[in-house]
This record gives C-alpha cells, sequence and structure tokens, in this order.
C-alpha cells in the first residue's frame, strides 16, 4: 500500500484470502476505486484463490450495461429499484457490493477477463500484508 493509497474498506469476510471477499481501495484520488476480490476453493493440489480485480466505477448501471438488472436483484433477494439505487450511491463500498453481486450472479470472468490463480499460501504471501495494511489505516 503506498502513502497514496485509500482503503475504503472491505466486502465479505473480514478475511477475504482465506473466506472469500474483497478489499476497496484506491491508489490515485484521480482514478476509480479497485477491488482486489477473493475466491478460494480447493484444488488438486491443496487450497487455492481465484483473485480478480476490478474498477469501482461512480454510475454501475452506465458501466455494466449487459447486466440483467432484475435477475441479479432477485438472485440477492431485493428489489430492483433498490439494487439500482446502490448502482448509482456515493458510497464507492455499496456500489462495489453491486459488483460483487453481478459477478456472484454471472461469473467474476465477466468484471475481470484473466483473473489470477495461485495457492493459498502464494495469495497469502503476495497480498497478505496488502490486506493486513488495509485493516490497520481503518
Amino acid at each position: 500500500m503506498s502513502e497514496t493509497t485509500k482503503f475504503h474498506g472491505i466486502i465479505g469476510d473480514r478475511n477475504p484470502i482465506d473466506h472469500g471477499g474483497g478489499v476497496v481501495y484506491q491508489n490515485d484520488p484521480d482514478q476509480s476505486p479497485e477491488v482486489l476480490y477473493f475466491q478460494g476453493y480447493e484444488g488438486e493440489d491443496g487450497p487455492r484463490v481465484t483473485v480478480s480485480r476490478f474498477c469501482v466505477e461512480d454510475n454501475v448501471l452506465d458501466d455494466l450495461t449487459w447486466v440483467d438488472w432484475a435477475a441479479v436483484a432477485s438472485y440477492i433477494g431485493i428489489e430492483e429499484e433498490a439494487l439500482k439505487g446502490y448502482a448509482t450511491a456515493p458510497n464507492v463500498l455499496a456500489r462495489a457490493q453491486v459488483y460483487e453481486s453481478v459477478a456472484s450472479y454471472s461469473g467474476f470472468i465477466n468484471l475481470d477477463g484473466e483473473p489470477r490463480e495461485l495457492t493459498l499460501e502464494e495469495a497469502e504471501k503476495e497480498y497478505g500484508e496488502f490486506v493486513d495494511s488495509c485493516h490497520a489505516a481503518r
């Protein structure tokens, strides 16, 4: 984490590398916030983690024009208009959670076409200090 990195929060589990979830941060105030999202699974060689990275735009509706908003809203159990409200909310975490909902419904590959596949140990080694520093920034 650089001196200019702003930590916005965590979506999903408090320990996203081990239990899934994302870190919402912003390296440059002139650029969109980003999510570093971790999804664990059991691989043939032990625990593995898929790491996806995607931006959080100011208007998720304009960014993800291909989304069936009614289907995503039904999938997560809220009204479509409420979901669309979160998609344009000033709160970065609210918008990040909309991206997470869309990805949970349609696949994270639709937000990051080239996710990284790592062992749990590799993910901890590469991202553990960053996640810990984000927690400390709160």
